[in-house]
């Protein structure tokens, strides 16, 4: 007569356990994968000599930094900057002629943007610039809407730098020139994490 175990290797119970670990085991995998990209994001930090900085160079606000602890997912960093157009000149149609315009100096708001594809080792370098200006003929003073304009320099007074990834800000960092700044003129933005 020969008696088998209900818990045996072969038996229903036993092949109900084996499924529950396997379960067990692939959830846990599961999960550990889906928080690799929010575990690697999480720990961004900017490098020993990375802070950000924000430098006039004429018409543009150039601001580099260094992010480490970073995910493979795309960085996207954005500046966005106010200030004033000086050495506003008009454009006669046809001849491109220079002339000053009515109104020399211009308050105005530039941005630009980069995107870094190219994560190494977790970390990513920004160096994103705003775009020159926009000064309007009207704004500027001109004859008629059919001049150009030509915007000579711009002194900046506040700025806004954002690095994110995967569509999650990392940081935010303000700062500003008081007075506005000149050419040459290096700010240090105060950042905040999320």
């Amino acid at each position: 007569f020969c008696h088998r175990d209900a818990g045996g290797a072969g038996s229903p119970l036993e092949r109900m356990r084996l499924k529950r670990v396997i379960l067990a085991v692939a959830s846990g995998a599961i999960l550990a994968v889906a928080g690799v990209s929010a575990a690697q994001t999480s720990g961004a930090h900017f490098t020993k000599n990375g802070f950000p900085a924000c430098t006039d160079v004429g018409t543009q606000l150039t601001c580099t930094a260094e992010v480490a602890g970073l995910g493979n997912e795309t960085v996207l960093a954005v500046v966005n900057a106010s200030g004033t157009a000086t050495g506003v000149f008009c454009l006669a149609p046809g001849s491109g002629n220079p002339s000053p315009g009515q109104n020399p100096a211009v308050d105005v708001d530039t941005s630009g943007s980069q995107e870094i594809t190219n994560i190494k080792n977790g970390r990513a370098r920004v160096n994103v610039s705003t775009a020159d200006p926009t000064v309007t003929p009207e704004d500027a003073g001109c004859q008629n809407n059919n001049w150009g304009v030509l915007v000579s320099d711009v002194e900046f007074t506040d700025y806004t730098l954002t690095i994110s990834q995967g569509g999650v800000t990392l940081f935010t960092c303000t700062g500003s020139f008081s007075p506005a700044s000149t050419d040459g003129q290096t700010s240090t933005p105060t950042c905040t994490s999320a």
